[in-house]
């Protein structure tokens, strides 16, 4: 009788050894397709990235050509200019745009690639700090230095590509707007350094479950945050000279699309415990994109009012604050500690 209980409870323990064994390996197999949709994101950014770099630098080689000014560039050869900005106009969309903003909600919600969000894409300049400062310091190739001016993509790249930033831009005589290029070329090598590093920190990034729940919880709510961009940059009599390469509507798309990837991993977890809670996060998360595709249908029809802008971030902030308790509930049933 003895023996056959000691079978018994090693049978008992050996299977549940193996549920244990079988949950653990479902969890990494979970967090390793974020990392997948993660690495194949970030090698087409990777790309766009070191193409920008080359045409940064036929650029600077045009400008040289032609005495070192861009006015005298864009008269002697007017089509070969504008062809190579809107070349590196399609490259910044392809690193940022549609590119780094589909996986903003992860790098920026995963403690271990967060300094990367405020270096490319969310840092401000040190003179509207003091918190989340982008360190970033430029040396452009005639000595001058560019010392914590914002983040790459914001603040520097983007700004200079369309005409922002009149510090790195010069008026042609037909009105257009023409990027320095020292300024182009320093932060084209920089960005992709930066994203070259990213990429094997996100090769090096033991994913879990936990990260994905944790990033949710951290990103889902900063949806009604964008509105404000979006409308100082279309829509306000003193724009801020940012956000023109595409709507910031794309860009709420973006890392709202990027969370519920995050979701979707982790939806067989949570609908094992509670099918109706699993249900409801699915349904949140669509309802968001759903009500975002609906903006951008608005927007496309005209010019959009300040006032119905702030009802809409209002409206976003309503579904994001319905939406994350039930995503920390979800953690919670999933057996994951998510700090706030």
């Amino acid at each position: 009788m003895v023996y056959a209980r000691s079978l018994s409870i090693l049978a008992v323990f050996s299977c549940s050894l193996a549920l244990s064994n079988l949950r653990a390996a479902d969890s990494a197999a979970t967090a390793a397709s974020v990392k997948t949709y993660l690495l194949t994101k970030l090698e087409k950014i990777q790309a766009a990235s070191e193409d920008f770099v080359k045409n940064t630098e036929a650029y600077a080689a045009l400008v040289s050509e032609n005495g070192g000014a861009v006015e005298s560039a864009w008269k002697a050869q007017p089509e070969k200019v504008e062809k190579l900005i809107a070349t590196m106009q399609e490259n910044y969309k392809d690193m940022d745009s549609f590119g780094y903003e589909t996986i903003e909600g992860i790098v920026a919600g995963v403690p271990s690639m967060a300094d990367y969000d405020i270096y490319l894409d969310a840092g401000v300049p040190a003179s509207e700090g003091p918190d989340d400062v982008a360190p970033v310091v430029l040396v452009l190739d005639d000595g001058k230095r560019v010392e914590k001016q914002g983040a790459l993509f914001t603040y520097i790249i983007e700004p200079t590509l369309w005409g922002g930033e009149k510090r790195w831009s010069v008026t042609a005589e037909n009105g257009k707007s023409l990027p320095s290029p020292g300024i182009l070329v320093a932060a084209a090598r920089d960005v992709n350094k930066k994203i070259g590093e990213l990429v094997a920190d996100a090769k090096a990034w033991n994913a879990s479950v936990s990260d994905c729940f944790g990033a949710m919880v951290v990103m889902t709510p900063t949806l009604s945050d964008y509105f404000e961009d979006w409308k100082e940059s279309r829509y306000s009599e003193d724009r801020s000279g940012r956000f023109q390469a595409v709507s910031r509507v794309s860009d709420m798309r973006g890392i709202m699309g990027s969370c519920q990837v995050m979701y979707e991993a982790v939806d067989k977890s949570v609908a094992e415990k509670d099918k109706a809670l699993a249900k409801s996060v699915t349904s949140g998360f669509k309802e968001i994109m759903a009500f975002l595709d609906k903006i951008d249908d608005r927007e496309k029809q005209g010019e959009i009012k300040g006032a119905e802008i702030d009802e809409l971030a209002t409206q976003a902030k309503e579904k994001t604050d319905k939406l994350v308790p039930q995503i920390e509930q979800s953690a919670a049933v999933s057996g994951v500690k998510v700090s706030g």
